[in-house]
């Protein structure tokens, strides 16, 4: 357990990283405002100023709580500089509703932005910040998930005119405002969209632009009238878009990639030059919380820990450690009184759970617990035993891995496992086996232990305990105490392969062999080995063997004098430990030739120069 001191300074530290990460080059500035903090409302609005002038894009993600395609895509863009134009970026429109996984815990949020609404609903409050958000702007991206594939005629019934998914919407082919200034929705759309289609390589996928024609009285979309891309063109006079992408396509971070070129190919269009456009998607990870029971300093908690609470003690989340910093919630299930309870006191009468997410994705779970009430213990944390680390060294490298992770060796490494990395004390770790599942030990310092051994991994496992996988034999490495296995990693063995030599001949000219071809060499040339190319790592050990004679591999060591070749096909083994990787044949002829069945098909001899 972490003492309180060093709790509070890696909370202090989180702190002054994040703001250190936010504030991006001196030249280009980000402020961040919070609306209604503390609240089921609570919006994050976050404002980039370029370091050169130029429009302003508001960027809305999330005004529909169940599509992530559009809120996870938003979110990427807050941390953004920009080098020149503006940001307005609300990642969350609608934050309760992304946590619910639901399009509207009050209504749909899309549809409050016209006529009376009642005074009493949480969203109106939010839809009057974004309104006022459009004023500011120069362009409206409203960014979601769609059903289905949007087409201009019927396909199926997953394609129609009817479904939204890969499109981008504007209301009208052009708009004409109030000072006649004349919107030409679909020139820019198409425009857009021919960008973005051109680096996607699913045909199926691909945008195409859908015109509401929200303001005529046949139009298919009436409802339209009441969005946020309405009141924005209609309203505010600013060219305005949906980008939809479809809740067809199974995995959100594909849908989250495709709004990113969306995005950005928008912000080319219209001018706005950020400074880093690379963006990508990580998985959450909950790495710890901190936790203060009864107001007392906070201790750091971990995912796979317990809380331990005297029945009726008062707990406050502090803080949530993880690889992002915005859309976290943790909810104490069952004892706390709102969708997050972070920073709120909460009164623990029975056993219960702690549930972190981000956005609508649970990210780790926290048992809590109630000590008997004889007992004297104090309130705290109590540690599962577990590995964080396998320490493994292969050959001259050491190597750690987390449960659950694989490393990969090749036939023939020598391996030596060592003492993990764990959350127990010393004198604890001597009752923890390690065990390497196909390795049985003769001797150990430990009781029926593989720890310390140099194990040959191409003589000394046995194979039945291996999962085959392709050319790979997979070895359970497990920590076993009191007999119960309780983390597991693996161990790969691949099998080492020769790729191909590079040879060059005393006239000039190098060339490639690849394992089984056959060369026929006139008896007057040298033929130098220039190097040799294998899937191990290129400083292991490799030898020449041919004619009963083996010479250690180094670069441009070793040639052969085709004078002293048979005119019988002589073997060439490029060697490991006395293990053969690969061999080409070689023979005296008139001239030279080289016959190719060894070589990978569609492979073509190619030239190499050094």
């Amino acid at each position: 357990m972490f003492g309180s001191r060093k709790a509070l300074l890696i909370l202090l530290g989180t702190i002054v990283w994040s703001l250190m990460f936010q504030a991006g080059p001196a030249d280009s500035e980000t402020t961040h405002r919070i609306h209604f903090k503390g609240t089921e409302a609570e919006l994050h609005v976050y404002t980039i100023t370029g370091s050169s002038p130029g429009p302003t894009l508001l960027l809305l993600g999330g005004i529909q709580g169940d599509e992530p395609g559009g809120y996870l895509a938003a979110d990427l863009y807050a941390d953004l500089t920009l080098k020149k134009g503006n940001l307005i970026v609300v990642p969350r429109a609608n934050f309760l509703s992304i946590v619910e996984n639901n399009r509207g815990v009050e209504g749909d949020m899309n549809r409050k932005f016209a006529g009376a609404l009642k005074e009493m609903d949480r969203d109106v409050r939010v839809v009057e910040i974004v309104k006022g958000l459009m004023k500011k702007s120069d362009f409206f991206l409203n960014l979601h998930d769609g059903s289905g594939f949007y087409s201009p005629t019927w396909e199926s019934p997953l394609r129609n005119p009817m479904k939204y998914g890969q499109s981008i919407i504007a209301d009208d082919e052009e708009h004409t405002t109030p000072d006649n200034k004349i919107i030409p929705l679909g020139e820019i759309a198409r425009r857009v969209i021919e960008k973005v289609n051109s680096q996607m390589s699913i045909q199926d996928h691909l945008f195409r632009f859908s015109n509401h024609r929200t303001l005529r009285r046949d139009s298919l979309h009436k409802e339209q009238r009441l969005s946020a891309t309405f009141h924005a063109l209609t309203k505010v006079g600013i060219p305005a878009f949906g980008i939809e992408t479809s809740k067809n396509i199974s995995d959100y971070r594909l849908r989250v990639r495709y709004q990113t070129m969306a995005i950005n190919a928008f912000l080319d269009e219209f001018g706005i030059v950020p400074d880093n456009p690379r963006i990508y998607l990580e998985n959450p990870i909950l790495k710890y919380l901190i936790v203060s029971i009864n107001g007392r300093t906070p201790i750091v908690v971990n995912s796979q820990d317990v809380l331990k609470v005297q029945r009726g003690d008062n707990i406050r989340l502090v803080h949530i450690e993880s690889n992002y910093s915005r859309g976290l919630t943790a909810r104490v299930k069952g004892a706390g009184s709102s969708f997050n309870d972070l920073n709120q006191q909460v009164n623990i009468t029975e056993n219960t759970v702690i549930e972190v997410r981000k956005d609508r994705f649970l990210m780790g779970t926290l048992p809590v617990e109630i000590m008997p009430a004889k007992t004297r213990s104090v309130a705290g944390v109590h540690f599962e035993p577990r590995i964080r680390h396998f320490c493994i060294r292969v050959n001259d490298k050491t190597f750690m891995i987390e449960p659950g992770e694989e490393l990969i060796v090749f036939r023939g490494d020598i391996v030596v496992l060592l003492d993990p990395v764990t959350n127990m004390p010393e004198d604890d770790l001597k009752s923890v086996r390690i065990d390497l599942r196909g390795f049985q030990a003769d001797s150990s310092p430990y009781p029926q232990e593989d720890r310390g051994h140099q194990i040959n991994t191409a003589t000394d496992m046995q194979q039945k305990y291996a999962t085959v996988r392709g050319p790979q034999s997979i070895f359970p490495l497990q920590a076993k105490l009191n007999k119960k296995v309780f983390a597991e990693s693996y161990i790969a063995v691949a099998e080492p392969r020769l790729e191909y030599l590079v040879l060059g001949g005393s006239g000039g000219g190098n060339f490639v062999a690849y394992p089984g071809d056959k060369l026929e060499l006139p008896g007057n040339m040298m033929l130098k080995i220039m190097d040799v190319k294998t899937n191990i790592p290129e400083s292991t050990r490799l030898s020449l063997t041919m004619a009963g004679r083996t010479l250690r591999w180094q670069p441009g060591s070793a040639g052969i004098d085709t004078s002293k070749l048979e005119l019988a096909e002589m073997p060439l083994d490029i060697t490991r430990g006395g293990r053969s990787l690969g061999r080409i044949w070689l023979k005296q002829g008139k001239e030279f030739r080289l016959s190719s069945q060894g070589r990978r098909p569609h492979t073509p001899l190619v030239p190499v120069r050094y």
